[in-house]
């Protein structure tokens, strides 16, 4: 009988432990507690540089990646100074915004010949979509689009829509800056960025 009360004691005490070693882990991990910024390798804010960053001054305001919307909501992809940035990360050859565990939109690439000088804008859409064949690459540190042969440099361009809001362009063959826009190239300095 001491037998059988000693076997289920220790039973009493090891089955809890089966429970917890049959919990699911992603890569690794164990706890709910770690954010899906560990889940999804290389999420991160997007800092663009260029000729008005700040970059290695003392009273540095980073420019960032972001959408020109309500958030979570779809519109322009733009860069500004934004104390609140959006997180990016590329999947599959396809560049999507993070908001929350239910709204993450794709970035399209959007052919926007009816402004003169601007022809792919960049915006956050619900669905994919966009100009067929391009696809997202990180070179480095920096942000690439390419599509077939060509590609944007890693160069982008702040400008103003035909609507007169603030969006985010590419080109991908040499041009010449459109009037009135600002160059940049986008960065992803997260250190868990897979290239």
């Amino acid at each position: 009988m001491a037998l059988v009360a000693m076997l289920l004691a220790l039973a009493a005490y090891l089955l809890p432990l089966l429970f917890v070693s049959a919990m699911p882990s992603f890569e690794g991990m164990t706890t709910w507690s770690d954010s899906i910024g560990n889940l999804v390798p290389g999420m991160s804010h997007l800092e663009g540089l260029g000729p008005i960053s700040t970059q290695g001054q003392p009273s540095h305001v980073p420019f960032y990646m972001s959408i020109a919307a309500p958030r979570g909501l779809p519109g322009n992809v733009t860069i500004y100074r934004n104390k609140s940035p959006p997180l990016f990360y590329i999947h599959q050859n396809q560049l999507w915004h993070y908001h929350n565990e239910s709204t993450i939109l794709p970035i399209n690439v959007l052919n926007s010949t009816q402004a003169a000088g601007l022809p792919l804008q960049m915006v956050a859409e619900r669905k994919s979509g966009g100009v067929p064949g391009g696809r997202w690459r990180w070179q480095g540190t920096m942000l690439f689009y390419e599509n077939g042969q060509q590609n944007n440099q890693g160069l982008f361009y702040s400008c103003e829509d035909p609507n007169g809001l603030n969006g985010l362009f590419l080109f991908l063959q040499c041009s010449p800056p459109p009037s009135g826009c600002t160059p940049f190239t986008i960065h992803s300095f997260s250190s868990n960025r897979l290239t």
